[in-house]
């Protein structure tokens, strides 16, 4: 008799099992995808809404930036109030 012949002798034939539990490991792996990318897209949504907050907490800080007329200009000589 010859090593390697009759049935079966080309590679491991799947048993029941294998096939079951290499679709549950399937379905397990698709559903922790999905969750990680979930995760991801959470993430990236609250980094946004940091930074939001973060330019608008220093707008708010700085203030609009208001010119002040200067002091003692021509126009203002002859408008001056009575005493």
């Amino acid at each position: 008799m010859e090593t390697g012949s009759g049935a079966g002798a080309g590679g491991p034939v799947a048993q029941p099992a294998m096939i079951a539990s290499a679709a549950a490991a399937s379905a397990t792996r698709a559903a922790g995808e999905r969750r990680s990318r979930r995760a991801m897209e959470w993430f990236f949504l609250e980094a946004m809404v940091a930074l939001l907050l973060a330019v608008v907490i220093v707008g708010w800080t700085m203030g609009p930036k208001r010119r002040k007329p200067p002091r003692g200009t021509k126009s203002d000589v002859g408008n001056a109030p009575p005493p």
